[in-house]
């Protein structure tokens, strides 16, 4: 993200319509993680008994964990 131009910011100043919406998709973007995680993270892999099992979850943690990667710097 470009830094913003000399005085365009002022961390004191009361947010517009505009970040506080994007405030609002940003938290729902990450509620959605968060209940993919979540999903992940209730299952006990001692319960996990077959190969089939264990693919399946490996599967599924490793999707979620693959969108979180860090993504190159494009130079």
């Amino acid at each position: 993200m470009p830094k913003p131009a000399r005085g365009s910011y002022n961390p004191n100043r009361r947010a517009g319509l505009l970040l506080k919406s994007q405030t609002l998709h940003i938290r729902e973007a990450l509620l959605k993680h968060l209940e993919e995680i979540v999903s992940i993270l209730v299952i006990d892999p001692k319960s996990l008994k077959t190969e089939g099992d264990v693919s399946e979850y490996v599967h599924r943690a490793t999707a979620i964990l693959h969108t979180h990667a860090a993504r190159p710097k494009i130079k």
